[in-house]
């Protein structure tokens, strides 16, 4: 039954300490005459120290109802009070368990989870179906979970997220809340993924995993004072001095702020100069550059290059993102690999991909922390048919110099297509 305390799936005892869990549950049974005897006692994992164990006798169902109660006098019933339709269940005999009790949350969970994991998405669809037109499926939890499993099925990525929240809302499980933040987030729904990571955070406030999403999502959210003091304290978790450097500094760029960028991109490079290979530098310049002092951020990307394999054609991208394409087809004739020479020329060629559908879905797929190039071309496409609103929109944020997931023979093509977008939408 769902308790609201939450519960932990772990293996070991190691296993619950690694997730941090408050409590431990003990138990055994015993069988005299035909009767279940459980002896259950709770271990405090702080204090190491075990309760006094109690005895719950009789059938499976009652005696664990009992012992639930006992430890958290909230928690919801199970959804069945009949033993056959969990003798049915515990047997995976899901289907009967259902014919039994057609209430019986769940065993229509287990059932639409098992045709998923058989890979047969078309019954499990039909079965969650059926599950949730019953108006009095038993209980709230599992009905929510089967939602969830069936928001998957259909590819409802708005009902994937209602199902979240009302899980997260419903149980005291952090996993829950994490999910919703990053769906609210990868939808670009940025105040509500703050306050999702927000509640997530305030659940275990040492994850620094959860603090550097809530830290980012500030900063897509424009909360830029907020994010800097988030990234702050996640620079003092063990080994992440660096990356909250660079992080800050991201956040500031991503909002335009490039001063205050350049700052904390050097910073970062002096505290760690071989983190991302360098690439503190090469993000200072773009800032520098942005800024409006091209010649001193060519001094800052010329540190940069000097530390890099392909220099000349990473300086031939530099000199055609900065806007001086003849200078770059002429540094990129010197570079010795003469594919890489064909296949960039080609590029620059070719121009800004601009095939609207075919954006809008890669668009929609990316997640914020890797969408720099297609939204840049994205909103580009939106420009050229007319949609000045909606290209407007997507240049809000600048793109973040070497983002993941960019084509490095399309990286030079998005600073100076970002900047014609927001001059023809900012105006």
């Amino acid at each position: 039954m769902e308790a609201e305390l939450g519960a932990v799936r772990a293996g070991s005892v190691s296993d619950g300490y690694l997730q941090n869990a408050g409590q431990f549950v003990h138990g055994y049974f015993t069988r005299s005459g035909g009767e279940l005897r459980f002896e259950v006692a709770l271990e405090d994992a702080a204090r190491h120290k075990l309760t006094e164990p109690r005895s719950y006798s009789g059938p499976l169902l009652p005696a664990m109802t009992a012992a639930v109660k006992a430890i958290n006098p909230s928690a919801r019933e199970f959804s069945t009070a009949r033993a056959d339709a969990v003798d049915a269940w515990g047997h995976r005999e899901f289907q009967k368990a259902t014919a039994i009790d057609p209430d019986f949350g769940a065993a229509w969970l287990a059932w639409v989870e098992t045709l998923i994991q058989h890979g047969d998405t078309a019954q499990a669809t039909e079965v969650a179906d059926r599950a949730l037109a019953r108006t009095s499926l038993r209980s709230e939890v599992d009905r929510a979970r089967i939602e969830l499993l069936a928001a998957n099925l259909h590819n409802d990525e708005p009902r994937r997220v209602k199902a979240l929240a009302q899980l997260a809302k419903l149980t005291n499980d952090s996993a829950m809340t994490i999910a919703l933040a990053e769906t609210e987030l990868n939808a670009r729904n940025f105040p509500a993924a703050v306050s999702a990571f927000q509640n997530a955070l305030a659940a275990n406030p040492d994850n620094g995993s959860v603090m550097l999403s809530l830290g980012y999502a500030q900063a897509y959210a424009g909360q830029i004072d907020a994010a800097k003091a988030t990234l702050e304290a996640y620079g003092k978790q063990p080994g992440q001095a660096t990356n909250s450097l660079d992080s800050i500094g991201e956040a500031y760029f991503m909002n335009g702020r490039f001063t205050e960028a350049e700052k904390y991109f050097l910073q970062a490079h002096q505290s760690n100069p071989a983190f991302i290979g360098g690439g503190g530098l090469l993000k200072a310049a773009y800032a520098h550059w942005l800024a409006g002092d091209l010649s001193g951020a060519d001094s800052i990307a010329s540190r940069y290059f000097q530390t890099q394999k392909n220099n000349s054609w990473r300086e031939a991208s530099w000199l055609f993102a900065t806007g001086r394409h003849d200078q770059a087809i002429a540094k990129l004739q010197s570079v010795p690999d003469k594919q890489l020479v064909e296949r960039q020329m080609a590029a620059w060629n070719a121009g800004v991909p601009g095939d609207l559908p075919a954006l809008k879905a890669r668009y929609q797929h990316t997640p914020p922390s890797a969408d720099g190039e297609v939204r840049t071309f994205y909103a580009a496409a939106l420009l050229k048919a007319g949609r000045k609103d909606e290209a407007g929109k997507l240049a809000s944020l600048w793109p973040i110099p070497l983002e993941q997931g960019v084509d490095p023979m399309l990286e030079s093509l998005v600073f100076p297509t970002f900047l014609e977008v927001r001059r023809a939408t900012q105006n």
